[in-house]
């Protein structure tokens, strides 16, 4: 089975409150996502949605814990992502698209945010980037003409080398519509295989060697430098403040450098056990990968079921309608027929009509000459009688004379007997394609018989 059979899978990241969960759950229409209302992270797991449709594909999105978290600590959240997308990816899984959420409430990007994208980039890799868009959203939540400006300034500094290299830079409007707008830049395109996954998969490295990791246990090492100094000077200040006997000052500065000492503590740790904590996580979520992967392929399944029932509906009415057409067109074509058919008769009929005047008027002809003739006779003898002073006798006519006549009435009445015969037939034949013809009309998706 093809990556592109398999369906489309996005996966969305981010820092803690960029909107993640809210987006995975607008894109596939359902709940299975908690969002979350507090400065507190909601979604502690890799988790998967419900498969839907999108552009005639089944479509699966993934929602990730955010980096910047109130109860992990970026090295986790990295271990956490990593080991989904290297178990996924053993399994044969490919992204179709990376969807990175960024606020546009943000005033400015934090050290946090910018470290946050660097991860995010070697996370990626540069051949991924045309897989990958960067939604801004919250838009409703600042004045417009201040969001375009931060808008602006992100796509020319932060973001631009993602987005010189492939990358897209939409807004998401908190609706579904938006949601799947976005998507849609991504659907169609072949699925590929992330930086990390094949540095891990493929290259055998350990996670802290991939350079997702690498970035992040550099950052990691700087900020550990940064307290350490912040110890130092913070117990440069609580020794002037024992001198002084300011007990108040000494017990604040006490606690804020347990504080920066747990958190040195915990960044060592986190930096010298990254690739443990990957292989841990790793081995944790092997079974949720496995229920994950099995809840999705019954889903998939599902759907792929009530696609093949509607593309077989869709196909039922499409040969409905063929046939349908097809029969009307068989109507047109005999009402045509039909009228072709009454044409012709016509013709012939005025044809026949003009053969039988000219007959008749060539009878007429005939028996004008012959009535001329025996007038012509008559007269002739008349004139001889007078000559011999004989009382003259009635003119004889000629019997073969008669005859000719005869024949030339009895002809001409044989003639319109035959006209008076094929005009009721026209007549008839005229009814006839008139009530087929009117019914076609009314009716015309009705087969006419006969």
């Amino acid at each position: 089975m093809s990556t592109r059979d398999a369906g489309a899978r996005f996966i969305v990241m981010g820092c803690t409150g960029s909107g993640k969960s809210q987006f995975a759950n607008c894109a596939s229409g359902s709940s299975d996502f908690l969002i979350g209302r507090t400065l507190e992270s909601s979604t502690a797991e890799v988790s998967t949605s419900r498969p839907f449709l999108l552009n005639g594909r089944i479509v699966t999105i993934i929602d990730t814990p955010g980096f910047d978290d109130t109860t992990r600590s970026d090295a986790d959240v990295l271990s956490s992502i990593a080991a989904y997308l290297s178990k996924s990816y053993e399994k044969g899984t490919k992204l179709t698209g990376v969807v990175y959420m960024h606020r546009i409430t943000d005033v400015r990007m934090s050290g946090t945010a910018q470290r946050t994208f660097r991860v995010f980039r070697e996370l990626c890799g540069g051949s991924t980037f045309k897989n990958v868009v960067i939604v801004t959203n919250m838009w409703g939540n600042v004045d417009f003409e201040i969001g375009e400006a931060r808008e602006h300034e992100i796509a020319t500094k932060f973001f631009k080398p993602v987005l010189d290299m492939g990358a897209r830079m939409c807004r998401h409007d908190g609706t579904r519509e938006s949601a799947l707008a976005i998507l849609r830049h991504l659907v169609d395109n072949e699925a590929v295989a992330l930086t990390i996954q094949q540095e891990i998969v493929e290259e055998r490295r350990a996670f802290a060697d991939t350079a997702a990791g690498a970035v992040l246990s550099r950052a990691l090492k700087e900020q550990a430098d940064r307290h350490d100094e912040a110890l130092r000077e913070l117990r440069a200040e609580m020794e002037v403040a024992m001198r002084k006997k300011d007990e108040e000052s000494r017990q604040e500065l006490q606690e804020e450098v347990e504080k920066k000492r747990e958190e040195l503590t915990r960044m060592k740790r986190d930096i010298q056990c990254m690739t443990e904590n990957f292989v841990s996580e790793k081995a944790r979520l092997e079974a949720r990968i496995t229920e994950m992967e099995t809840t999705n392929r019954y889903h998939v399944e599902r759907l792929q079921e009530m696609q093949s029932l509607v593309n077989n509906a869709l196909l039922q009415v499409m040969k409905s309608h063929a046939e349908t057409a097809g029969r009307k067109e068989e109507d047109e074509r005999q009402a045509r027929l039909l009228a072709e058919e009454r044409l012709a008769n016509v013709l012939a009929e005025t044809k026949h009509r003009e053969h039988l005047q000219r007959t008749q008027d060539e009878m007429n002809k005939r028996i004008h000459t012959l009535q001329e003739q025996i007038s012509k006779q008559n007269a002739e003898k008349t004139k001889e009688g007078d000559l011999t002073g004989m009382r003259p006798e009635k003119a004889e006519v000629d019997p073969k004379l008669q005859l000719k006549i005869r024949e030339a009435e009895e002809e001409e009445r044989i003639k319109k007997e035959e006209q008076e015969r094929l005009n009721r037939l026209a007549y008839f034949v005229f009814n006839i394609v008139s009530f087929v013809v009117a019914r076609w009309m009314k009716d015309p998706a009705v087969p006419k018989t006969a």
